[in-house]
């Protein structure tokens, strides 16, 4: 059963919870307008990203389709798990009951790794496109998107409903970090399954990550060593790939950035089982999740030119803009065609 007050020798959370009834006013709306700022830039800037994907029929690539689920994943993450915290920043204290609490601390875990797997998935597929173009042609169409995303939802379904299923554990409102967490009525079977399901579900996928992205770097680096030195037209990388590359490692790298912290607060609270740190080390924690949901938009603007034009297009400068935005495509297609006469996307 989950409850919202147990003794003090039951619930971890006590002093967490007085000092969140006992904010300041300064902490109260500093706390408060940040995070309902964050709140309203992840969704309205996904729900942006999912509106130029459908607009746009030049999206509909491979690699644009995996940025679309995770832009789903992040306009589900603003949309229901999100307020609730802001929610609970706002009156200081969890008012929602333990149904809602089992359901948000489910989505959040949930959307998490769907969100790192489909990252995975970008990488390897850049690897594939750069590093080993003959394997991009024959694995990655359409269909394979479809599957590749349904197993990573199905995987993450499975590895975060297993304990509730068994009994094993339940969820609990965390006064720290403003979120509903697992908890697991046996100290072994809670390190047991986190130690699985951080490898799983982390540590392969930054493996793979990495590994990726490494080799796609060393391709690059060669790619423009063999240019510099030879006027051969056989070259197969075009500026469009390195561009969109460029603008994958930069998300792969707020993600990380964001979230290297959570797991490492997440691993700290699960070896130690007291749950000590100070309330502020928490409280970056669920920011920096949140953060994590509102960043992708943001680099996508800035880094690629199709969503810098339709982020113009939805609004009101879109003259002065759009033309700016031709005049880069422009000088981008031209030395593309001067690098590389055997481009493709």
């Amino acid at each position: 059963m989950i409850t919202n007050g147990t003794s003090a020798e039951e619930n971890p959370y006590d002093e967490l919870r007085a000092i969140l009834a006992a904010r300041n006013t300064a902490e109260f709306i500093t706390e408060t307008t940040v995070y309902v700022i964050i709140n309203l830039t992840a969704l309205l800037g996904n729900i942006l990203v999912c509106v130029i994907f459908y607009k746009n029929p030049n999206l509909r690539s491979v690699t644009y389709l995996y940025i679309f689920a995770l832009a789903i994943s992040d306009v589900f993450m603003a949309a229901f798990c999100m307020p609730l915290v802001w929610g609970v920043l706002l009156v200081g204290e969890w008012r929602y009951g333990g149904v809602v609490c089992a359901f948000h601390g489910f989505a959040v875990l949930f959307l998490a790794f769907v969100s790192l797997q489909t990252i995975a998935l970008l990488a390897f597929n850049r690897y594939c496109r750069v590093v080993k173009p003959w394997l991009f042609r024959k694995i990655f169409k359409k269909n394979f998107v479809g599957f590749s995303v349904l197993a990573v939802v199905s995987s993450a379904a499975f590895f975060l409903g297993l304990p509730l299923a068994t009994g094993w554990g339940y969820f609990h409102f965390h006064s720290g970090k403003i979120t509903c967490v697992l908890e697991f009525y046996h100290p072994a079977t809670d390190k047991i399954y986190t130690g699985i399901l951080g490898l799983v579900n982390v540590v392969v996928p930054f493996a793979v990550i990495t590994f990726c992205y490494t080799k796609v770097f060393l391709k690059v680096r060669e790619h423009r060593q063999r240019f510099s030195s030879t006027t051969s037209t056989n070259l197969r990388l075009s500026v469009e790939e390195i561009n969109i590359t460029k603008t994958l490692f930069a998300m792969v790298l707020g993600f990380t950035l964001c979230w290297l912290p959570v797991f490492i607060i997440e691993f700290t609270d699960a070896v130690t089982g007291n749950h000590s740190l100070p309330r502020k080390v928490y409280l970056i924690n669920v920011f920096l999740v949140s953060i994590s949901a509102a960043i992708n938009p943001v680099i996508y603007g800035v880094l690629n030119r199709s969503f810098r034009a339709g982020y113009c297009e939805m609004f009101s400068f879109r003259g002065s803009c759009l033309m700016r935005v031709w005049n880069i495509q422009k000088e981008q297609e031209n030395n593309s065609k001067r690098q590389s006469a055997d481009t493709y996307n």
